[in-house]
């Protein structure tokens, strides 16, 4: 058995029609909404206009407190220098320091130059390294390396220097023990020659020696481009050198030194300056 079913057609066709128009009511009342939430253009830009003069402001006010901070700093009486403390200097008087640096006292600690300040000391002869640093509020601490003197050099004075050749002062009567240095006229310049510096490590070596306790050498004479003379102190024996081949000078030595101290020589001068031979010229 088999029915037969009749759409009907009035209703399917009222039932389309009703839902478009719900469907247009709906994004018609979407649009409306959305027109009237949506916040007006220049209300954004006032907003953001806003926002953008008050960071301005800030900023500005930041920079104020900055510049009115770093004025008070490089003015107030209570950051002037007062007090200047020094460590490190042995030789070097306070004064002569501060000399060296001028007026300090009364300067604001805030506008010197801490780095200007450290090169002028290390420009001093005497001066190796030094440090400066602020104490607050009003004082300065000064540390300072020194050179050490490591010989005398004979010019038209006596002068100190360094074992790097480096001029420090005129004699000071403290140092009068150190070994002397005496160049040949216009010579000046193997001050600065480590062969001329490496002799007088090679003298020193020779003065560990007990032959040479109780009469040291005591000085040396640069000739020529490549001789050096040392001298004892009592001035009655010299031994001459090259200053190309100091240490084979010093084997040359100590392999006669027995010989020395066993004839009891009155040896006046030792050459060891020519290879593998000794030359002694012993005292008339």
């Amino acid at each position: 058995m088999s029915f037969a079913l009749a759409r009907q057609k009035g209703s399917t066709t009222r039932w389309n029609k009703f839902r478009s128009e719900r469907n247009k009511k709906e994004k018609r009342g979407s649009s409306l909404r959305k027109r009237l939430y949506d916040p007006p253009k220049l209300a954004i830009w006032t907003r953001t206009f806003v926002e953008f003069a008050s960071k301005l402001f800030l900023a500005g006010v930041v920079a104020y407190l900055l510049f009115a901070g770093y004025n008070f700093l490089l003015s107030s009486p209570r950051f002037k220098i007062q007090h200047i403390s020094f460590q490190g200097n042995q030789v070097l008087s306070n004064a002569e320091v501060l000399e060296w640096l001028g007026s300090l006292k009364g300067q604001n600690l805030f506008a010197i130059n801490l780095s200007e300040l450290n090169q002028q000391l290390i420009e001093h002869p005497w001066i190796k390294s030094s440090s400066i640093q602020r104490k607050f509020p009003k004082g300065l601490d000064i540390e300072i390396t020194e050179r050490v003197p490591y010989a005398r050099v004979k010019k038209d004075q006596n002068y100190l220097i360094d074992n790097f050749g480096v001029t420090l002062s005129p004699e000071r009567p403290e140092y009068r023990h150190l070994p002397l240095i005496i160049m040949e006229k216009n010579k000046e310049k193997y001050l600065s020659n480590d062969e001329a510096l490496h002799s007088l490590k090679t003298m020193r070596y020779f003065n560990k020696l007990p032959f040479f306790k109780n009469n040291p050498l005591d000085g040396a004479k640069i000739k020529g481009h490549s001789r050096v003379l040392f001298v004892t102190k009592n001035g009655d024996l010299q031994i001459q050198m090259s200053m190309n081949d100091l240490n084979e000078g010093f084997k040359n030595f100590m392999i006669i030194l027995d010989s020395l101290e066993e004839k009891n020589l009155r040896v006046q001068m030792i050459d060891l300056s020519f290879k593998d031979q000794v030359i002694i010229k012993e005292r008339i």
